[in-house]
């Protein structure tokens, strides 16, 4: 039997708000000499009003696709699958529920671009990696939901279509990446079917951009191979939303 968790992530970037500058002002000149002398004298330059910073805007189609990891970008073994969507479980503590909803396919809020999966033998080790956009602070208020529910989650139950599962999770050192990145373990205890998943992921932000990284060894000896991976996805990630 063979079980399928694919994830879905996005990245945004938020843009810092918009500094208004007051003008000082006098009255208006009563007289020529006065005019005269307020005027720039020959070779002498004004100063502009300051120019407010451009709004952060969602990655473009074109960002995402080229942002978002092939099979040609991975070693040999691997291979194209597809996966069924995975909604988005209801963990039992709000803190934790960012770390409840990684795990689906659909980010709430995001733009999403593509999910590709792979896999490696006969399903035994399996990468997903989804790119999603936000637009404004959307992707930096993401990033930030996971780290802050990474320090305060200290384990959960969940459901998945009613499927009851046991969540607990490490951070990893992971790669660094982006403008801000988080590496983790999640371990999924799913008492109906008796089995436990371990995923490894990785989220990452660069701009207004987000990437989810899924690694799901076949064992736990496969756990060594997924810095590797996530630094080849990450890369990418980074490359294809600055393009």
């Amino acid at each position: 039997m063979r079980t399928r968790l694919r994830h879905g992530l996005a990245a945004v970037l938020a843009v810092s708000a918009l500094s208004l500058t007051a003008a000082c002002g006098g009255g208006e000149a009563k007289d020529d000499t006065k005019k005269a002398a307020d005027k720039p004298s020959a070779g002498q330059t004004t100063s502009a009003e300051p120019t407010a910073p451009a709004a952060a805007v969602p990655l473009t189609a074109a960002q995402m696709k080229a942002a978002t990891l092939a099979l040609t970008d991975l070693p040999s073994g691997w291979r194209t699958s597809a996966g069924p969507d995975t909604p988005e479980p209801k963990a039992d503590k709000p803190e934790c529920q960012p770390l409840a909803g990684v795990v689906a396919q659909k980010i709430s809020g995001a733009t999403m671009g593509p999910s590709p999966d792979f896999e490696r033998g006969n399903a035994e080790s399996v990468l997903s990696t989804d790119v999603f956009t936000y637009p404004a602070d959307g992707a930096r208020d993401f990033v930030t939901s996971i780290g802050t529910s990474l320090d305060t989650c200290k384990g959960f139950a969940a459901d998945l279509q009613g499927m009851k599962m046991d969540v607990t999770f490490e951070k990893l050192a992971g790669p660094k990446a982006g403008e801000e990145s988080h590496a983790f373990r999640l371990k999924m205890k799913l008492a109906t079917v008796a089995m436990t998943v371990e995923s490894n992921m990785m989220v990452v932000r660069q701009g207004t951009g987000v990437a989810k990284i899924v690694h799901v060894p076949a064992n736990a000896s496969g756990h060594k191979d997924f810095d590797g991976l996530a630094k080849l996805a990450a890369d990418k990630f980074v490359k294809g939303a600055q393009s």
